[in-house]
This record gives structure tokens, C-alpha cells and sequence, in this order.
């Protein structure tokens, strides 16, 4: 049962349906002054997708929302995969000080995620939180590193997404379950049910999965099966032992045989 459950999977997750296109994504936000911040959505999607957005739709946290025009795009190849990477930007103004959280809901993810039931009809949901007061100068962290990762089969993967802060606050990192649809109804986009980390294709051993708290390295010893997962993790900024806001990545590592 497990090989036929494996075969499937692997066969199933070699799939990119056209209708589909959300891989990763993140939100980064930044200080303009005053009440103005400048939001930046990075999001990875599917190219050969009929679903590409030329413009995106912005939560603010604040019960406003905005359409915000695509500035740039460009495709690159992962793993023999192609990948379009996406940037929006706009600034808003809050109209007082507060904790402020900021998210896009869009349909849908790419099909034969693994580690995510059902992916072809689940929306991608990222967010990120801000304090906003004019007193507190600051930019969310950023990556250096691609959402978009290889690993291979058997082998141990270690990645670390190269999280800086502009503003040189300390940073801690924390694993998450990947957001999704607004089950809940109240506006917010909620944890996938059935999400699981990849940790539990198989459960055993020799699958282990970890994020470190201090360094943000990702380690994943080893992977057992075959095709495409999403992980995702929040990662917290400290400044004089406050926490002053986060920002969540949303991102997919592609294993392939050895």
C-alpha cells in the first residue's frame, strides 16, 4: 500500500496544471515616515499558468484594501522547473498608531503539493505584522536566498533563507503551518487543514525536520519521497528585547532523485 501510495504521489506531483500558479511568497514592509509605510509582495508562481496577475490584491490590516500593479517580473529555472518571480510595491497611510497585520489571499497553489491535501484548490495566504507609530523607524526583514529550493532524495537538506534586518534588529525564526482559504469566515486567511510537515513523508527516524531559532537554518534529514512540498516559517524582529513585527515566508522545496 505504501509503494502504490508513493507511485501516486510521485506521478501526481510531476503535474503543473495550468489553472494553477501560487508556489511562494512573502510580504515586506517598511517605514516611509510618519503613518506611510511602502509594502513590497513578493510572490513565485507558475509561468505556464493563464492565472498570472498583473495586479494584486493588498489586505492592509486596517480594513482597507488596495489593487497594486505589478512593477516587474522575470522567470528563472529550479530543478528543471521554470519560475516566474513577481513584484508589487504601493504605500499607505494608517490613519493612527497600532498593531496592524497585512495579508493577501490568492487562488490557487500549484497542484501535487504533497504535503498540502487537495493543493490544485487551496488559495496561498501569507502575511506579515507591523507596529505602526511614527516614533518607530523600521523595515521588516528581508531574504537573500529564493523561496524556491532543490533537494535531493535520501540526502540531507540545509537551507538558511539569509534573513537580514535593514535596521539591524535581532532576529529569531519559528516553523509554521502554511495559510490558506478563510475558513473561519472572519476575514483572515486560516492554517490549511491537513497541512503537515514534511517530516511525516513517512513519519520514522530518518525523516527529521527543524528550523533553528537563532540562525534560521532549515534542516530536513532526509527526505523520502519524491516531489514538490511548501513549508513555511515566521520570522520575529527584537529591538532592546521588544518585538516589533514579523514577517512570514511561504516557500517550496523541490525534491528529486539523487
Amino acid at each position: 500500500l505504501f509503494r502504490s501510495l508513493v507511485a501516486f504521489l510521485l506521478l501526481f506531483s510531476a503535474t503543473r496544471l495550468s489553472a494553477t500558479h501560487n508556489e511562494a511568497g512573502e510580504i515586506i514592509v517598511c517605514h516611509n515616515g510618519g503613518l506611510s509605510y511602502e509594502v513590497t509582495i513578493i510572490t513565485h508562481t507558475n509561468p505556464d499558468s493563464p492565472a498570472d496577475r498583473p495586479e494584486f490584491i493588498m489586505n492592509w490590516g486596517d480594513g482597507v484594501t488596495d489593487t497594486i500593479p505589478r512593477i516587474d517580473e522575470f522567470i528563472f529555472n529550479v530543478a528543471g522547473e521554470s519560475v516566474q518571480r513577481n513584484l508589487y510595491v504601493a504605500s499607505h497611510t494608517y490613519v493612527g498608531p497600532g498593531v496592524y497585520t497585512l495579508q493577501y489571499i490568492d487562488p490557487n497553489r500549484v497542484a501535487g503539493v504533497i504535503n498540502i491535501p487537495g493543493s490544485v484548490n487551496v488559495p496561498m495566504c501569507v502575511q506579515s505584522q507591523i507596529i505602526v507609530t511614527p516614533a518607530l523607524e523600521d523595515c521588516l526583514p528581508n531574504f537573500l536566498n529564493i523561496p524556491i529550493q532543490k533537494a535531493c532524495l535520501f540526502q540531507p537538506w540545509i537551507h538558511n533563507p539569509a534573513a537580514f534586518d535593514p535596521d539591524g534588529d535581532s532576529l529569531s525564526f519559528e516553523p509554521m503551518v502554511c495559510l490558506g482559504a478563510d475558513i473561519n469566515d472572519d476575514g483572515w486567511g486560516d492554517p490549511i487543514p491537513g497541512y503537515t510537515y514534511p517530516d511525516q513523508w513517512p513519519a520514522g527516524p530518518d525523516n527529521q525536520y527543524s528550523i533553528d531559532p537563532v540562525t534560521g537554518t532549515i534542516t530536513w534529514d532526509a527526505p523520502q519521497i519524491a516531489g514538490t512540498y511548501n513549508i513555511a516559517f515566521r520570522v520575529r524582529e527584537w529591538r532592546q528585547g521588544i518585538m516589533i513585527g514579523w514577517v512570514e515566508r511561504d516557500m517550496q522545496v523541490i525534491v528529486v532523485p539523487n
